[in-house]
C-alpha cells in the first residue's frame, strides 16, 4: 500500500526540482528587462502547480525584478521572507528592493533586525558587512569590514572587500586592500586573477591620471578620458545648402515641458523638410531626415500606468515622425564595435552605467542610420548620449539644458556630470545651448565654462487656439455655476509635482480669498501629489472657490478663462506656461524660478515675486490684485503682451537658431544676434 505512494513523493520530488533547474535556467538567461519580459509567461506556466514552494516564490520574484515589473515587489518579498525568515539570500532581496522603492531606513531596520551588529559571530559579521553594501550602505559597510580585518585578517574577507570597492569604482581602494594578500592566492584562483586585474587597471589609471586615483571612482576617470580621447577629432565642415538629418533625443515624452518643447520642434523641422517651397533666407538651412529616439515611452508589461511616459508619442506619430526606444535596441558589447584604438577600448569597458547603456544601445544604432546632428535634452540624456555620439562620429552634438544645473537640483546631482561636460567642452563640434540666460549663466558658472560658451535657445511658442472639448466646456461651466458673482478668476497650468508647489497655490488661493472673496481659482495639470492639494483645499475650506482641472489638450481655452496667469514653481528652465498665457493676454506672477523672469517685461506684462524659496504670500496677494486691476485699466496691455511674446519665443525664431546650431560654420544672423545678446551681457558681467 506505501510503495505507491512513495513512488509518487519521489515523482513529485523528482518534477520539482527539474522546475527549479528550468527556472534557475530561464533567471540567468533573462539579464535584459525585454527578454525577462518575454520569459515571465513560460516561467508562471513551469511554476503554477508548485507556487506554494519558497524557492519556485524566490526564482519567480527574481525574474519579475529582471522585467521591470515593481508594483507591489516589496509586499511580495516580505511575505516570502516571513516564511523563510532565517534566509538571508531573502533578506539581501527583500533589503534591496526596499532601497529601489527609496525606503532605505526600512533596509536598515530590516539588517538590523535579521543580522544585528551585536553579533560576536564573525561569519554573520561577514553577512551582515555584505548586506550593508549591498543596500548601499557604503559607510557603515566599510567600517564593518575594516573592523572585521583589524581583528582576524582573513583572506576571504579582503578579497571579498576588495571586490565590492573595485564594484564601486574605487580602484586604488581595492588595489591597496588585496595587494597584501596577493602573494598567497592560489595560481589560477578567481581571487588571483582579481589581484592580477586589479593590479594591472592600478598601474593602467595612475598613468592617466599622474596625481592620484584615490578617493576617485575609475568609471568616471574612464568616462573623462574616453571623451577626451576625441579632442583632437577633425568635424566636417558642412556646405549650407545640404540638407541635415537630426535626431532629438530625450528621456521620455511624458506631459513635460521639455518634452513638448521637443515633441514642437520635431514637428516644426519635418514640416519643413517636406515643404517644397522655401523662402529665401527664412530658413539658414533645410533639415532633412528628422527622427526622434527617446530612452522609455513604454510601461513595462503587466505594471500600472501611471507615468505617462507616452504623452507626446500620438503627436509625433501624427506628424509621421520615427520614433525609437532605446531600451528597446539590443546591445552591444564594446568588443563586437568597431572600436580600433586598445587604449580607448579599455576605457569603454569601465564606464559609469549610464554611459555604459548609451555607448552599448545608442552608438550602434547611430552607426547603422547616420545623423549630421545629434541633439541631446536634459542632463541625464546628455550622460547616456555624449560618448555614445562621439563614438559613432556625429559631426554636430548639441547639449540641451532646459533648467538650472543639477549641483542646484540635488535631488538630479550626480557625481559623473562635471567631468563629463567638462570633458566635453574640449571637443570639437559639442555646443552648450540653454533655453535661457539665466541657467546658461548658472551652468557657465558651476563648471567653469566660458559663458559665451553656451548659446540660449528659447523656447518656440505657437499661437494657441481657444477652441475646446465638450468635457472641458463642462467643467467649465459646472464652476461657473458655483462661484456665481465671481469678479476675478486666477489660474494655474503645472503638473501636480512637488517642484511645481501646487499646495502653495492652494494656501495663496485661501489668503487671496480673504481679500478678495469673489475671485476662484482653477489648475490644469495633474500629478502625484492631486490627493495631498484635494486634502488640503477642504482643509483651508476653498473647495467651493477652487477647480482642479486635470489633465487637458485645450490650455488655450484655460488661458482664455484666465484674469491672471500664476506659476510658484522651485524650479523651472524657461516656463512655456509664461509665454504661453502672454500669447492670449494675460498678464503672470511668478516666483523667480530659472529662466521666469525672462518671460515678460516687470510691471508691464507680469511680476516676479522678491523671493523663490521662500515666497512671501501677502507679496503674490497683491501681485497678482496689482496685474488684475492693471490690465483693466489698459486696454492695450494683453496686446502688448501677444505682441513681445510672439517677436522673442515665435517658432521661426526657435527654429532658425536651431538650424543655425546645426551648421556652426555658418555666420549668424540677424535673428541669432538677437536672441544671444543675452550671453553678451553675462559676459560683459
Amino acid at each position: 500500500m506505501n510503495a505507491p505512494l512513495a513512488a509518487e513523493k519521489e515523482n513529485d520530488t523528482s518534477d520539482l526540482e527539474s522546475v527549479h533547474a528550468q527556472l534557475e535556467e530561464i533567471v540567468a538567461g533573462s539579464g535584459r528587462v525585454q527578454v525577462a519580459r518575454e520569459n515571465l509567461g513560460r516561467a508562471q506556466a513551469l511554476a503554477r502547480d508548485y507556487l506554494s514552494d519558497p524557492k519556485v516564490r524566490f526564482l519567480l520574484l527574481r525574474l519579475k525584478e529582471s522585467a521591470g515589473l515593481n508594483e507591489g515587489m516589496s509586499e511580495q518579498w516580505e511575505a516570502l521572507l516571513n516564511d523563510c525568515p532565517d534566509d538571508l539570500l531573502i533578506v539581501r532581496h527583500c533589503a534591496t528592493r526596499l532601497v529601489k522603492d527609496r525606503h532605505v531606513d526600512q533596509a536598515l531596520s530590516l539588517v538590523d533586525r535579521h543580522v544585528p551588529d551585536t553579533t560576536d559571530n564573525p561569519a554573520l559579521l561577514f553577512a551582515r558587512a555584505k548586506l550593508l553594501s549591498d543596500i548601499r550602505a557604503h559607510e557603515q559597510s566599510d567600517a564593518l569590514f575594516r573592523r572585521l580585518l583589524a581583528h582576524g585578517d582573513d583572506r576571504n574577507v579582503r578579497v571579498e572587500f576588495a571586490k565590492r570597492l573595485r564594484k564601486r569604482g574605487l580602484l586604488a581602494e581595492a588595489y591597496e586592500t588585496i595587494q597584501s594578500v596577493a602573494g598567497q592566492l592560489a595560481p589560477g584562483s578567481k581571487a588571483a586573477e582579481l589581484a592580477s586585474a586589479l593590479a594591472d587597471d592600478y598601474a593602467f589609471y595612475q598613468g592617466l591620471e599622474p596625481e592620484g586615483i584615490a578617493g576617485k571612482d575609475v568609471k568616471i576617470i574612464s568616462m573623462k578620458h574616453a571623451i577626451l580621447h576625441f579632442r583632437d577629432r577633425e568635424v566636417p565642415e558642412q556646405s549650407p545648402d545640404k540638407p541635415v538629418s537630426v535626431a532629438l533625443v530625450t528621456g521620455s515624452l511624458g506631459p513635460g515641458g521639455a518634452e513638448r518643447q521637443l515633441t514642437r520642434l520635431a514637428g516644426e523641422l519635418r514640416r519643413i523638410a517636406e515643404s517644397e517651397d522655401q523662402e529665401p533666407g527664412a530658413m539658414l538651412v533645410k533639415p532633412d531626415k528628422v527622427e526622434v529616439m527617446v530612452k522609455q515611452h513604454t510601461e513595462p508589461a503587466g505594471s500600472v500606468k501611471k507615468q505617462g511616459l507616452d504623452f507626446f508619442l500620438p503627436v509625433l506619430a501624427k506628424a509621421r515622425i520615427p520614433v525609437t526606444e532605446i531600451n528597446l535596441l539590443p546591445p552591444v558589447s564594446v568588443a563586437h564595435q568597431p572600436v580600433g584604438d586598445s587604449g580607448l577600448a579599455r576605457l569603454l569597458e569601465q564606464q559609469p552605467p549610464p554611459v555604459h547603456y548609451g555607448v552599448t544601445r545608442l552608438t550602434p544604432m547611430l552607426r547603422a542610420n547616420t545623423f549630421d546632428v545629434v541633439s541631446l535634452w536634459q542632463d541625464g540624456t546628455c550622460l547616456f548620449g555624449a560618448l555614445a555620439a562621439l563614438l559613432a562620429g556625429v559631426p554636430t552634438i548639441h547639449l540641451v539644458f532646459r533648467g538650472l544645473p543639477p549641483n542646484i537640483r540635488k535631488d538630479r546631482y550626480r557625481a559623473e556630470y562635471p567631468e563629463l561636460y567638462q570633458a566635453l567642452a574640449q571637443v570639437p563640434g559639442v555646443y552648450f545651448v540653454s533655453n535661457s540666460r539665466t541657467a546658461a549663466e548658472a551652468y557657465a558658472q558651476w563648471l567653469g565654462i566660458p559663458v559665451v560658451r553656451f548659446h540660449v535657445l528659447y523656447n518656440g511658442v505657437p499661437d494657441l487656439t481657444t477652441a475646446t472639448s465638450a468635457a472641458d466646456e463642462k467643467k467649465w461651466q459646472e464652476f461657473e455655476a458655483r462661484t456665481p458673482g465671481a469678479t476675478e478668476t486666477i489660474g494655474g497650468v503645472f503638473r501636480l509635482e512637488p517642484d511645481k508647489r501646487p499646495q502653495l497655490y492652494v494656501k495663496l488661493a485661501a489668503q487671496y480669498l480673504k481679500q478678495r472673496p469673489q475671485a476662484r481659482f482653477f489648475i490644469v495639470g495633474d500629478g502625484r501629489l492631486h490627493d495631498n492639494v484635494t486634502a488640503l483645499a477642504q482643509e483651508l475650506c476653498v473647495t467651493d472657490r477652487l477647480l482642479l482641472v486635470g489633465l487637458s489638450n485645450h490650455v488655450g481655452y484655460w488661458y482664455s478663462r484666465m484674469d491672471a496667469s500664476v506659476l510658484l514653481s522651485r524650479y523651472e528652465g524657461l516656463p512655456n506656461v509664461l509665454i504661453e498665457a502672454q500669447l492670449l493676454g494675460v498678464p503672470v506672477v511668478s516666483t523667480p524660478a530659472g529662466g521666469a523672469g525672462e518671460c515678460f517685461v516687470e510691471n508691464e506684462t507680469g511680476h516676479l515675486l522678491s523671493d523663490v524659496d521662500h515666497p512671501d504670500l501677502n507679496e503674490a496677494c497683491e501681485k497678482i490684485a496689482d496685474m488684475i486691476d492693471l490690465a483693466r485699466e489698459n486696454a492695450d496691455l494683453k496686446e502688448q503682451s501677444r505682441r513681445r511674446a510672439r517677436e522673442l519665443f515665435s517658432l521661426d525664431a526657435m527654429l532658425g537658431k536651431f538650424l543655425a546650431l546645426c551648421v556652426p560654420v555658418m555666420p549668424m544672423s540677424e535673428n541669432d544676434e538677437r536672441i544671444d545678446i543675452g550671453a553678451e551681457r553675462l559676459m560683459e558681467a
